[in-house]
């Protein structure tokens, strides 16, 4: 999840009845310190609604590996969400997937078909989101002064409830953007997952990584981002 997961929200913060938006964003992909592949992302968004494509090659243990996924969220400014309405999502090389996501009533109901096989699912507490509403629901809330949160995610075979807690400002050392203050975040139940997010960039999630992995160690880091709103 964490390489594929990461994302970014500058242009949805700012989501409203008018705004049309367009925004290309390329991640570097790194497993165990070594440059793998990269993630490319296209965000447009009209009003509330954004869609999403997201694209990125990589080498797992020699193994080439693809993903592709298209999917459309849109934001409740009442309740300060980002809720995923449909995505699917293909995977080939290390892993094989063909999934596609259906989630209605508000994020409680969701239907997963996953190569074929039809599963349902239902949350009565957080709402179920995709990867693309969890990353801009962690940029939000990080934007918003939140300290301590949760996302529910719809994964292939189950509902996966994260808990973040903030940690505070610090100075990274990115390798594009050189020294630049963020704002670190961690995963309560796994925390060796680490997210930054830099206020210079509006929030932008900058960097993650999961440090203490027991064979892979991935990390993932902003390398270019343009953006166009009208």
């Amino acid at each position: 999840m964490l390489i594929l997961v990461i994302d970014s929200i500058h242009i949805s913060a700012q989501a409203s009845e008018h705004i049309s938006c367009e925004q290309d964003i390329v991640y570097d992909l790194y497993l165990n310190g070594f440059y793998t592949g990269e993630l490319q992302r296209k965000i447009k968004q009209q009003g509330n609604t954004l869609s999403f494509l997201t694209r990125s090659n990589m080498s797992i243990l020699g193994i080439n590996t693809t993903f592709y996924q298209t999917s459309i969220a849109h934001y409740k400014p009442q309740k300060k969400r980002y809720l995923t309405e449909h995505f699917h999502q293909v995977i080939s090389g290390f892993k094989n997937r063909d999934m596609r996501v259906n989630i209605t009533n508000d994020g409680q109901d969701s239907i997963v078909e996953l190569n074929g096989e039809i599963t349902r699912y239902h949350s009565s507490t957080y709402p179920l989101q995709g990867m693309d509403s969890i990353a801009m629901q962690l940029q939000g809330n990080v934007k918003q002064g939140k300290k301590h949160f949760y996302t529910l995610r719809q994964a292939t075979d189950e509902m996966e409830l994260f808990e973040y807690h903030v940690v505070g400002e610090e100075i990274l050392s990115s390798r594009y953007f050189g020294d630049i203050e963020v704002i670190k975040v961690i995963e309560l139940q796994d925390d060796n997952a680490v997210f930054w997010f830099a206020p210079s960039l509006d929030y932008l999630m900058i960097k993650a990584t999961n440090t203490e992995g027991w064979i892979l160690r991935g990390t993932t880091e902003l390398k270019h981002y343009s953006d166009a709103c009208i």
